[in-house]
């Protein structure tokens, strides 16, 4: 197995996401500074509707190369093409609708009809371009899915400004300036998957896309939820200003989610490639995956109030409180890829929706309770609860299913254990930052001294390869 190109995937992934994030982060001051409130708000509002079209308009095809790249080996490019397809003809059906009843349903998103069917539009190139961005990473090709991402980005920034600075209709500006690349790049996504998969459609591959992708659909829907429904029920239950100290919080913590993902990202097709030619030393990289986010996780878990001090300013400082319970809830949800990612092995996704609107419906239920006593601080715990109770319907599903025996019970209870002890530390020494730092340090040391050995293997390699 090819460990080199897994590490050098996992690195460019995780640039090339925090490069993309980062841009947003960096042009969010000058947006709202050049345009009205009342047009980022409608923009906002553009954007929430878009990203809950996305959930269907390409069926999730997208989810399911994934667990394709396992089931049809050579014929992945095949395959790509048909379920590329299916997505398409499902988007057509979509646009009939959306033309027949427009004026129905645009009333419903608040825009006039043209938007909304622009709305449409853009929802379906922006699922090509994630369809795109999946083509490459199953094949772990790292580079092109980096160089993809940032065009899109740095033309969609670049495009919206300058509309912004030479026309009138700033609304319009910024749609068209993310719509018009996003366009260009699905046209380069057309032509290139069309021309590799040698095919438009094969029916052998229909049940098998339909199968894995649709309870995607409600998965992400689940996740929308989980990520929404505590901002939503904080208006309702205590304040707007709560919403924006949580809204603040969440941002934070969610760099370390950004991180996560990123390598499991590069870890997927790899470790789909290792259980397929069952290597002997799999569980050896499994726990030292698992180590690695323990060590990224409380590496940030030492820093996250100065960046948050940064960041927020005097403003938001009270969301420094949570945001160690936000870091919390991200690692839960880094252990429980390890349970689904069996599932996606096996091509079996029924369970994965199920999980997420339980969770979902656990979210609900205890924001109820602890957002009126504990405002934001109750949120973050509600959602800490809610991620612990996925990995567990999860991991339940694969052990009986698949006796999954990847990650062990004591495991999870020893390493969650210890991200959550390290986070309520950095709590009580929010204000000093000579013991949290003294503490990361050590941390590091420790580190560097179990994983001496692979530490020198990789160094030793680098060296012979130069």
């Amino acid at each position: 197995m090819n460990t080199k190109k897994l590490l050098q995937s996992g690195f460019i992934y995780t640039l090339g996401n925090l490069l993309v994030q980062g841009l947003a982060f960096i042009t969010l001051p000058i947006y709202t500074r050049v345009i009205s409130t009342e047009v980022y708000g409608q923009y906002s509002l553009y954007v929430a509707w878009m990203n809950i079209i996305m959930l269907f308009i390409g069926l999730q095809t997208s989810g399911s190369l994934s667990s394709a790249r396992v089931k049809y080996g050579e014929e992945f490019k095949s395959y790509s093409g048909s379920a590329f397809s299916v997505g398409n003809i499902w988007f057509l059906i979509i646009l009939l609708i959306a033309f027949l009843f427009r004026s129905f349903l645009a009333p419903l998103v608040g825009f006039s009809e043209s938007i909304f069917l622009l709305m449409v539009c853009q929802s379906y190139a922006s699922y090509v371009v994630t369809f795109f961005g999946q083509y490459f990473i199953q094949q772990q090709r790292s580079l092109a899915n980096l160089i993809l991402s940032l065009a899109n980005a740095v033309s969609s920034v670049a495009l919206s400004l300058f509309l912004i600075f030479h026309w009138s209709d700033d609304f319009l500006s910024r749609v068209l300036g993310a719509f018009v690349p996003t366009i260009i790049t699905g046209i380069v996504a057309f032509a290139y998957i069309y021309y590799h998969s040698k095919s438009f459609y094969n029916p052998k591959y229909f049940r098998f896309i339909v199968t894995v992708s649709i309870p995607l659909i409600f998965h992400l829907l689940g996740h929308q939820l989980l990520n929404q429904l505590d901002r939503i029920m904080l208006v309702r239950l205590y304040s707007t200003k709560e919403v924006a100290m949580y809204s603040f919080g969440y941002s934070l913590g969610m760099i370390i989610q950004i991180v996560l993902n990123s390598i499991n990202m590069a870890w997927i097709p790899w470790f789909f490639d290792a259980r397929k030619e069952k290597l002997l030393q799999l569980s050896t990289y499994i726990s030292r995956y698992l180590y690695l986010g323990v060590f990224l996780t409380l590496g940030y878990l030492t820093v996250f109030p100065e960046l948050a001090q940064i960041m927020g300013g005097d403003k938001y400082s009270s969301s420094v409180q949570f945001i160690s319970l936000i870091i919390v809830s991200y690692f839960l949800v880094f252990l429980y890829t390890f349970p689904v990612n069996i599932q996606f092995f096996y091509a079996n996704t029924t369970w994965i929706p199920i999980g997420t609107l339980l969770a979902a419906g656990v979210n609900w239920l205890l924001n109820l309770v602890l957002i009126p006593h504990y405002a934001a601080y109750g949120a973050a715990m509600a959602t800490i609860i809610s991620y612990l109770a996925l990995l567990i319907f999860h991991h339940i599903v694969s052990k009986v299913k698949y006796h999954y025996s990847d990650v062990s019970v004591r495991q999870y209870i020893i390493l969650s254990g210890i991200v959550f002890s390290y986070a309520m530390l950095m709590n009580m020494f929010l204000d000093n930052i000579v013991i949290r730092w003294s503490l990361g340090i050590i941390i590091l040391i420790v580190y560097s001294i179990v994983f001496q050995k692979v530490i020198l293997d990789l160094l030793s390699k680098k060296r012979r390869r130069r």
